[in-house]
């Protein structure tokens, strides 16, 4: 019998990675994401549904559907929204934390029972951002670190229950172009592989809260999201 997922945000970037690697492991996987997968139809055990994580309506009726229980629940969807505080506007930031914070909160409520059942694993991809707040970054940074906070708490309700939950926090992700060199930044594939390993360690063992780094970050002259390499 196959071992089932659900990942947030497994269309693209480092979810597809995780979503890819977890197939070839034999994995069953629901995605939801919040635009289509391409050729979602043609991926073998894979089953995919459209939703932006941060409505909690849609959401519900989304994760009800989902009756297995479940092995492997990553919540791994969010934006970036970048500016100043003086200069972001309310919209941006609002919706943020509805995507990065509110949105995992509402999966893992309407799931919980379900990883229950299997005594399975809770991962929430966060970001170095979350640790390392930079300019521009606040609603970013700000919905990161309460995602590592959400994920603490989580972690001492259910560790009795033999569910594991692991925050995630990750530097720089070969995720995109964004016009030079990029190497060095963590693969998406290497991401999926990573939690595979993750889920080998001995059931005794809680590895709760982990900083996955590139090796050697390239030196760039830059600012922003990117400073988080150096950490």
């Amino acid at each position: 019998m196959k071992k089932v997922a659900v990942i947030t945000g497994c269309n693209r970037g480092g979810g597809e990675g995780i979503r890819n690697q977890l197939l070839k492991a034999g994995y069953f996987v629901y995605g939801i994401n919040r635009s289509p997968t391409l050729n979602a139809e043609q991926i073998e055990s894979y089953c995919e549904y459209i939703c932006d994580v941060s409505d909690a309506n849609k959401i519900t009726e989304i994760c009800n559907k989902i009756t297995d229980d479940i092995d492997l629940l990553v919540l791994n969807a969010g934006i970036r929204k970048f500016g100043k505080i003086s200069e972001l506007s309310f919209e941006d930031f609002s919706y943020s934390i509805d995507v990065n914070l509110k949105g995992p909160f509402f999966v893992v409520s309407l799931l919980l029972k379900n990883v229950k059942k299997a005594k399975g694993t809770v991962i929430f991809i966060g970001s170095h951002a979350g640790r390392y707040p930079f300019g521009f970054g606040a609603a970013y940074c700000s919905s990161k670190r309460g995602l590592e906070a959400l994920s603490e708490c989580l972690m001492e309700e259910v560790r009795r229950e033999g569910v594991k939950v692991i925050h995630l926090s990750l530097g720089a992700i070969k995720n995109r172009d964004h016009g030079y060199e990029e190497e060095w930044k963590i693969k998406p594939e290497e991401l999926g592989n990573t939690i595979l390993k993750l889920l080998e360690i001995p059931r005794n063992l809680l590895p709760s809260d982990i900083n996955l780094r590139p090796q050697s970050p390239k030196e760039l002259n830059i600012e922003g999201i990117e400073l988080m390499q150096y950490k």
